[in-house]
Protein backbone atom coordinates (compact mmCIF):
# COMPACT_ATOMS: atom_id res chain seq x y z
CA UNK A 1 0.00 0.00 0.00
CA UNK A 2 1.50 2.89 -1.10
CA UNK A 3 0.69 5.45 2.41
CA UNK A 4 3.81 3.87 4.30
CA UNK A 5 2.47 5.15 7.87
CA UNK A 6 1.51 8.05 10.23
CA UNK A 7 4.04 9.01 13.32
CA UNK A 8 2.90 11.32 16.08
CA UNK A 9 5.64 12.92 17.30
CA UNK A 10 4.27 15.08 19.98
CA UNK A 11 0.72 16.19 21.03
CA UNK A 12 -1.47 17.55 18.25
CA UNK A 13 1.26 16.97 15.74
CA UNK A 14 1.08 14.30 12.70
CA UNK A 15 3.27 13.49 10.65
CA UNK A 16 3.05 10.80 7.12
CA UNK A 17 5.14 9.24 5.04
CA UNK A 18 4.50 8.07 1.54
CA UNK A 19 5.95 5.36 -0.33
CA UNK A 20 6.06 6.29 -4.29
CA UNK A 21 5.43 3.45 -6.15
CA UNK A 22 3.08 5.02 -8.17
CA UNK A 23 3.39 6.76 -12.25
CA UNK A 24 2.66 10.60 -12.09
CA UNK A 25 -0.87 9.58 -13.82
CA UNK A 26 -2.01 7.50 -10.92
CA UNK A 27 -1.03 10.58 -8.29
CA UNK A 28 -2.76 12.84 -10.78
CA UNK A 29 -6.20 10.50 -10.77
CA UNK A 30 -6.02 10.75 -6.43
CA UNK A 31 -6.75 14.57 -6.10
CA UNK A 32 -7.76 17.38 -8.08
CA UNK A 33 -5.51 20.05 -8.84
CA UNK A 34 -6.82 23.37 -10.25
CA UNK A 35 -5.09 25.55 -12.57
CA UNK A 36 -2.16 26.99 -11.20
CA UNK A 37 -1.45 23.61 -9.75
CA UNK A 38 -1.59 22.20 -13.33
CA UNK A 39 0.60 25.03 -14.65
CA UNK A 40 3.23 24.10 -12.00
CA UNK A 41 2.87 20.14 -12.56
CA UNK A 42 3.13 20.97 -16.23
CA UNK A 43 7.47 22.46 -15.84
CA UNK A 44 8.46 19.84 -13.63
CA UNK A 45 10.94 17.71 -17.03
CA UNK A 46 11.74 15.02 -14.29
CA UNK A 47 9.95 11.98 -13.95
CA UNK A 48 10.50 11.66 -10.13
CA UNK A 49 10.47 15.01 -9.15
CA UNK A 50 6.77 15.25 -10.52
CA UNK A 51 5.88 12.24 -8.77
CA UNK A 52 7.29 13.74 -5.30
CA UNK A 53 5.41 16.79 -5.66
CA UNK A 54 2.02 15.00 -6.89
CA UNK A 55 2.80 12.69 -3.72
CA UNK A 56 2.91 14.93 -1.36
CA UNK A 57 -0.35 16.97 -2.13
CA UNK A 58 -1.88 13.00 -2.29
CA UNK A 59 -0.48 12.57 1.14
CA UNK A 60 -2.16 15.89 2.28
CA UNK A 61 -5.22 14.70 1.38
CA UNK A 62 -5.43 11.22 2.67
CA UNK A 63 -4.36 13.18 6.18
CA UNK A 64 -6.66 16.30 6.44
CA UNK A 65 -9.84 14.68 3.90
CA UNK A 66 -12.40 16.09 3.48
CA UNK A 67 -10.74 19.39 4.43
CA UNK A 68 -9.55 21.44 1.46
CA UNK A 69 -5.84 20.66 1.42
CA UNK A 70 -4.79 22.71 -1.78
CA UNK A 71 -1.02 24.28 -0.99
CA UNK A 72 -0.14 27.50 -1.92
CA UNK A 73 3.27 29.33 -1.38
CA UNK A 74 4.44 32.57 0.03
CA UNK A 75 6.83 34.81 -1.56
CA UNK A 76 9.60 33.17 0.72
CA UNK A 77 8.75 29.18 -0.62
CA UNK A 78 6.90 28.68 2.65
CA UNK A 79 3.82 26.14 2.32
CA UNK A 80 0.37 26.90 3.35
CA UNK A 81 -3.18 25.25 3.39
CA UNK A 82 -5.37 28.09 1.51
CA UNK A 83 -8.08 26.85 4.34
CA UNK A 84 -5.80 27.68 6.88
CA UNK A 85 -6.70 24.71 8.94
CA UNK A 86 -3.40 23.68 9.56
CA UNK A 87 0.55 24.73 9.61
CA UNK A 88 1.92 23.07 7.27
CA UNK A 89 5.67 21.88 6.29
CA UNK A 90 6.25 19.09 3.41
CA UNK A 91 9.40 16.96 1.87
CA UNK A 92 10.89 14.51 -0.54
CA UNK A 93 13.93 12.40 -1.92
CA UNK A 94 14.11 9.82 -3.69
CA UNK A 95 11.03 7.18 -3.07
CA UNK A 96 9.24 8.73 -0.04
CA UNK A 97 7.39 11.89 0.22
CA UNK A 98 6.43 13.43 4.18
CA UNK A 99 4.34 15.69 5.68
CA UNK A 100 3.92 17.52 8.93
CA UNK A 101 0.81 19.38 9.74
CA UNK A 102 -0.40 20.64 13.38
CA UNK A 103 -3.71 23.26 14.43
CA UNK A 104 -1.92 25.38 16.40
CA UNK A 105 2.30 24.48 16.40
CA UNK A 106 4.84 26.03 13.71
CA UNK A 107 5.86 22.81 12.07
CA UNK A 108 9.09 21.76 9.67
CA UNK A 109 10.26 18.47 8.17
CA UNK A 110 13.05 17.11 6.41
CA UNK A 111 13.49 13.44 4.96
CA UNK A 112 16.92 12.82 3.47
CA UNK A 113 18.44 9.59 2.16
CA UNK A 114 21.38 8.56 3.89
CA UNK A 115 24.45 9.38 1.84
CA UNK A 116 28.33 9.13 2.50
CA UNK A 117 28.48 12.73 0.29
CA UNK A 118 27.11 14.52 3.98
CA UNK A 119 30.65 13.75 5.39
CA UNK A 120 32.13 16.11 2.66
CA UNK A 121 30.18 19.26 3.29
CA UNK A 122 29.32 18.76 7.34
CA UNK A 123 31.68 22.04 7.55
CA UNK A 124 29.26 24.33 5.94
CA UNK A 125 26.26 23.69 8.11
CA UNK A 126 27.96 22.12 11.56
CA UNK A 127 29.48 23.98 14.51
CA UNK A 128 32.81 23.08 15.98
CA UNK A 129 31.10 21.93 18.97
CA UNK A 130 28.47 20.21 17.56
CA UNK A 131 31.41 18.42 15.51
CA UNK A 132 32.73 17.03 18.85
CA UNK A 133 29.50 15.77 19.48
CA UNK A 134 29.35 13.68 17.09
CA UNK A 135 30.53 9.76 17.78
CA UNK A 136 31.97 7.68 15.51
CA UNK A 137 29.06 4.54 15.67
CA UNK A 138 26.37 5.38 13.36
CA UNK A 139 28.04 8.56 12.21
CA UNK A 140 26.39 8.91 9.32
CA UNK A 141 22.63 8.81 10.62
CA UNK A 142 23.60 11.69 13.30
CA UNK A 143 25.13 13.89 10.61
CA UNK A 144 22.03 13.68 9.01
CA UNK A 145 19.54 14.19 12.17
CA UNK A 146 21.62 17.21 12.29
CA UNK A 147 21.67 18.20 8.71
CA UNK A 148 17.52 17.41 8.39
CA UNK A 149 17.13 19.33 11.93
CA UNK A 150 18.90 22.27 10.42
CA UNK A 151 16.85 22.07 7.75
CA UNK A 152 13.44 21.73 9.31
CA UNK A 153 14.17 24.04 11.65
CA UNK A 154 14.73 26.55 8.38
CA UNK A 155 11.17 25.46 6.82
CA UNK A 156 10.07 26.11 10.51
CA UNK A 157 10.77 29.73 10.69
CA UNK A 158 10.13 30.23 6.85
CA UNK A 159 12.50 33.26 5.77
CA UNK A 160 15.50 33.11 3.84
CA UNK A 161 17.95 35.00 7.67
CA UNK A 162 19.50 31.42 8.62
CA UNK A 163 23.00 30.78 8.28
CA UNK A 164 22.61 26.82 9.26
CA UNK A 165 26.13 26.84 10.91
CA UNK A 166 25.64 29.90 13.03
CA UNK A 167 21.70 30.72 13.55
CA UNK A 168 20.93 27.08 14.45
CA UNK A 169 22.69 24.74 17.13
CA UNK A 170 21.59 21.54 17.90
CA UNK A 171 22.43 20.39 21.58
CA UNK A 172 24.26 17.06 22.51
CA UNK A 173 22.03 14.16 22.51
CA UNK A 174 22.89 10.51 22.89
CA UNK A 175 21.69 8.51 19.67
CA UNK A 176 22.35 4.89 20.92
CA UNK A 177 20.17 5.18 23.85
CA UNK A 178 17.66 7.89 23.24
CA UNK A 179 14.62 6.09 23.15
CA UNK A 180 12.70 8.97 22.58
CA UNK A 181 14.21 9.68 19.63
CA UNK A 182 13.96 13.38 20.29
CA UNK A 183 16.97 16.40 21.13
CA UNK A 184 16.55 19.96 21.66
CA UNK A 185 17.86 22.96 19.27
CA UNK A 186 17.68 26.22 19.02
CA UNK A 187 17.07 28.97 16.56
CA UNK A 188 19.32 32.23 17.32
CA UNK A 189 17.95 35.22 15.58
CA UNK A 190 17.95 39.19 16.00
CA UNK A 191 19.40 39.14 19.78
CA UNK A 192 16.74 36.15 20.68
CA UNK A 193 16.14 32.57 21.13
CA UNK A 194 13.91 30.24 20.81
CA UNK A 195 14.19 26.89 21.63
CA UNK A 196 12.26 23.65 19.43
CA UNK A 197 12.63 20.00 19.54
CA UNK A 198 13.58 17.38 16.69
CA UNK A 199 12.02 14.20 16.55
CA UNK A 200 13.91 12.10 14.33
CA UNK A 201 13.83 8.40 13.21
CA UNK A 202 15.69 6.23 10.49
CA UNK A 203 13.06 4.83 7.77
CA UNK A 204 14.85 2.12 5.12
CA UNK A 205 17.78 4.12 4.55
CA UNK A 206 16.54 7.94 4.90
CA UNK A 207 16.40 10.35 8.08
CA UNK A 208 13.05 11.81 9.23
CA UNK A 209 13.59 14.52 11.20
CA UNK A 210 10.39 16.68 12.29
CA UNK A 211 10.67 20.20 14.20
CA UNK A 212 8.20 21.55 16.47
Amino acid sequence: MPFFREINPAGGIRTGIWRITETADELLAMIQLNDPELIILGKFGHEMRKKQWLACRVLLKHMLSPLNTCLTYDLNGKPHLDSGSHRVSVSHSGEFAAVVCSENRSVGIDIEKIKDRVERVKDRFLREDELKNISTDNRLEQLYIFWGGKEALYKLHGKPDVDFRKDIHIHPFDYLCNTNQTCSAALMLYDTRKDYTLFYEKIDGYMLVVAF
